[in-house]
């Protein structure tokens, strides 16, 4: 530990549990926080091969920031650490600019002297931290660690708001009506018994989009490590699972993790949405504010927010999340640093032939795999 301007750092892979219950209690308090700061994750990711690592910002005993590193060992590149959705600064604290400060200075160090990369994706916000990471030779990142943005949806407003904006007409006249309830569908929570269902469907969406889905046992670990903090959904057609997803609870929000669908099963359509909304309004009675739609792509955020192109241009899956309506945003800059020199010119090297950025690319993949958007 060390001090100055009152403050201190806790900088540990192990700072205890005291520390670690306040640390959670901050990130859970935070409005549009996310799970991946939570100790529960980096346990969870820690049976995947990662060391969870903390950088606090404490004054008498009290949390007023910090963020929680994933580090992994990842040849040839070295030791590397991502911090997906944070750092997290609490809400209302009166000196901001101090704690932003030692904030980025223990980061600077950790990265200095016990990383060869770190790779910050922050949440929305906090734009102060992303420029003060810069000032201490961080560099604006495209590593994608994490998604850049989203689209959330206010939950604070009556059924009928929030259905008027939704964009598929058939839908929104589905839930009005309830008329799924006739055609023998059933939508519920689930719980760890579920699992087995969720990985089944998984599995049937990685073969229809062509990518390796997460097993069983990590979404079981998952569900598991993360507790209250998970939620499984199922929608089931004449007994038969279709579609299901798993959301994550943190900071008011409830978000979107994981979605299997089994498109081979005949069913009603819009399936999916009718198992959203029903989410939603559960979400909505559990006092969240927010209902997030799980991460867009930097490109997908131009086209929202900057009007860049226009909607033809949105794949498929995001055209679908915007059929909800929602607002999109977009989180602060993210950032890295690769040190030393050296290995920072090879990176850039690799990254413009095709070889060096597939490398790079799988490293970076490997980081954020198990964020799934």
């Amino acid at each position: 530990m060390s001090s100055g301007n009152s403050l201190t750092i806790v900088d540990s892979a192990r700072p205890g549990q005291s520390w670690l219950r306040a640390w959670d209690e901050l990130v859970e308090a935070t409005p549009g926080c996310d799970v991946s700061q939570l100790s529960a994750w980096g346990r969870v990711r820690a049976a995947a091969g990662y060391a969870p690592h903390y950088v606090l910002v404490t004054r008498q005993g009290e949390v007023l920031g910090g963020a929680q590193v994933l580090v992994r060992q990842v040849r040839p590149l070295g030791t590397l650490g991502y911090v997906p959705y944070g750092p997290v600064i609490a809400t209302g604290v009166p000196d901001r600019a101090c704690v932003r400060d030692a904030l980025a200075g223990a980061l600077d160090d950790l990265a200095r002297h016990r990383l060869r990369m770190l790779f910050v994706q922050p949440p929305e916000g906090v734009d102060d931290l992303s420029g003060g990471l810069i000032e201490r030779g961080f560099r604006a990142s495209d590593a994608r660690v994490a998604p850049p943005g989203s689209l959330r949806i206010d939950l604070n407003r009556s059924e009928d708001a929030l259905r008027s904006e939704f964009g598929n007409s058939r839908l929104r006249r589905d839930i009005r009506r309830r008329s799924w309830e006739k055609k023998g569908v059933q939508v519920d929570r689930g719980d760890e018994r579920g699992v087995p269902v969720m990985a089944e469907l998984l599995a049937r969406t990685g073969a229809h989009h062509g990518f390796e889905p997460y097993s069983e046992e990590y979404v079981e670990a998952l569900m598991r490590g993360l507790g209250r903090n998970a939620v499984l959904w199922i929608a089931r057609y004449r007994g038969t699972p279709v579609v299901a997803h798993l959301y994550t609870l943190c900071g008011a929000t409830m978000r979107s993790r994981l979605t299997g669908f089994d498109r081979t099963v005949p069913s009603p359509n819009g399936l999916p949405g009718i198992l959203h909304w029903e989410a939603m309004m559960w979400a909505r009675s559990q006092g969240c504010r927010w209902f997030d739609l799980g991460g867009l792509p930097e490109s997908a955020l131009r086209t929202l927010l900057d009007d860049v192109g226009d909607r033809s241009s949105l794949s498929s899956y995001e055209r679908y999340k915007c059929d909800f309506g929602g607002s999109p945003y977009r989180c602060s800059p993210a950032v890295e640093s690769i040190r030393p020199a050296a290995l920072r010119g090879a990176y850039d090297l690799a990254m413009r032939t095709g070889t060096g950025t597939r490398l790079i690319r799988a490293a970076q993949g490997l980081l954020r795999r198990g964020w799934s958007s």
